[in-house]
């Protein structure tokens, strides 16, 4: 059998039909949903985007990053560090010792192919396209140093933030870097996803045949900025004559640079760029299912992890706020022959479970140090959970949750919050210091996870530090 595997970035679990959202069209993810078995409870046990994707494409946990190493004076690459994004745990180039899944899959005879726009992949050193047979790259996204000037006049970024917002701030300079990037579109079809989707379609065109195969196809959108083509915006805020707010600005006071109907066209955006992705992800299915490929193919889809739309006043991806719009991930295993088909799973998984469980389901031997677990008996309901809690990092922010509690703090044990899961689901109200003994039993849960204390990381990030 085939593998494909679809990536889908900051796609907030919230904004898919198939989890129960009835505002944001996603009809071809529902439908995929409704062929596959649906994860309801899939964390990233590291977070963002470079470290899920090691984790993911290795099935072994970076968590607690003990042998982590800031890239913040040895990295050659200089746009890391004026970002700040070297300063992240888990934030490496794929390391030598490290076997990703195409390597994995190349060695066991696949034809191996990685089509992704997701620009972090490809800094210098990084190595995310190692074991591919081929890869391609889709340029442009984010600050991607793809053009240096046009013809005409560039594209003033500063039109798309308020008039409350600090217009040299370092998202108003992405937001420039971007524009000229993409001054060139015509039609959707030049659109970051359409592009990315595309391209796989032509791979599966011209190499179906050339089975098995392995297919990564890596999603960067709906990752800010949301700028989809009108018809699009129109489906969730029709009439809107207001600022075009393109690129949230990353803080815990999103108040201080929109008002309710810059934020409520901000979600709009967002929900359009959404809908855009599941479109063109719809229209990759439908090839593979012309090609009769849904007939001898594991197909996985899981997001990275998802983004803050003003829950809590927070914009962005903050790791101090911590809470599901960020954390709750969608996945979804396609069996080519139906089995689970619409099924449900309640039981906490993670992301590097993916590739212990797409090694058995292909019936090929799972990767020696893969530290994973196989979801497939959750599936045939022959396990009810693999595990009692699930815990991540961001930056130097921890959060461990069970059935019943979820916890954020600081690795140091300061700015501890606790949140009863059962009256509080969505972490408004912070209970830590009614319950002292249950912030203690889950510092023994992650200890116990991590064998030991936890590094204690305090490394400046710009964008994931600031507090208003």
């Amino acid at each position: 059998m085939n593998f494909i595997l679809v990536v889908i970035d900051s796609l907030r679990k919230d904004h898919i039909g198939a989890y129960g959202n009835d505002w944001i069209k996603t009809p071809n993810l529902d439908e995929f949903s409704k062929e596959s078995v649906r994860f309801d409870r899939a964390y990233p046990e590291i977070m963002p985007t470079i470290p899920f994707r090691r984790s993911l494409l290795t099935g072994k946990r970076v968590f607690p990053c003990k042998n982590w190493q800031p890239m913040l004076s040895s990295y050659p690459y200089t746009m890391l560090n004026t970002i700040g994004l070297a300063g992240v745990p888990g934030w490496t180039p794929l390391l030598p010792d490290e076997t990703p899944m195409a390597e994995t899959f190349s060695s066991y005879g696949y034809e191996t192919v990685l089509v992704t726009d997701v620009l972090h992949q490809f800094y210098p050193s990084m190595n995310f396209h190692r074991g591919y047979h081929s890869w391609n790259w889709i340029r442009g996204q984010e600050w991607d140093t793809l053009m240096t000037n046009l013809i005409s006049d560039p594209p003033d970024s500063k039109q798309y933030f308020t008039d409350r917002t600090d217009k040299g701030h370092q998202k108003v300079w992405e937001l420039g870097r971007y524009l000229l990037n993409t001054d060139f579109r015509q039609s959707e079809e030049d659109y970051f996803a359409p592009q990315v989707f595309r391209t796989a379609v032509k791979w599966l065109e011209q190499n179906h045949n050339k089975e098995p195969f392995f297919m990564c196809i890596d999603s960067f959108d709906p990752h800010e900025p949301w700028d989809p083509p009108q018809y699009y915006r129109d489906m969730y805020n029709p009439g809107y004559d207001g600022k075009e707010a393109l690129m949230p600005i990353y803080t815990n006071k999103a108040s201080g640079y929109l008002d309710a109907e810059e934020l409520k066209h901000m979600r709009a955006l967002y929900a359009g760029e959404v809908t855009m992705v599941d479109y063109w992800f719809g229209n990759f299915m439908r090839k593979v299912k012309q090609l009769g490929l849904e007939k001898n193919s594991v197909i996985v889809v899981v997001t990275d992890h998802g983004h803050q739309l003003g829950e809590k006043d927070f914009t962005g991806k903050i790791a101090y706020g911590l809470m599901p719009c960020l954390l709750d991930l969608g996945l979804f295993i396609r069996h080519p022959e139906g089995k689970g088909a619409g099924e449900s799973v309640d039981a906490f998984v993670y992301n590097h479970d993916i590739l212990p469980t797409v090694c058995n389901l292909l019936g090929e031997k799972i990767p020696e140090g893969v530290e994973g677990e196989d979801l497939w008996p959750l599936a045939e309901r022959k396990r009810d959970k693999i595990r009692d809690y699930v815990d991540t990092i961001f930056k130097d922010y921890l959060w461990i949750r069970d059935d019943n509690w979820a916890m954020v703090s600081r690795i140091n044990k300061t700015e501890t919050e606790l949140f009863d899961l059962k009256k509080d689901p969505e972490y408004l109200k912070d209970v830590a210091a009614e319950n002292p003994d249950v912030v203690e039993k889950m510092w023994e849960l992650l200890y116990e996870d991590v064998g030991g204390e936890i590094p204690y990381y305090n490394i400046a990030v710009p964008l994931l530090d600031k507090r208003e």
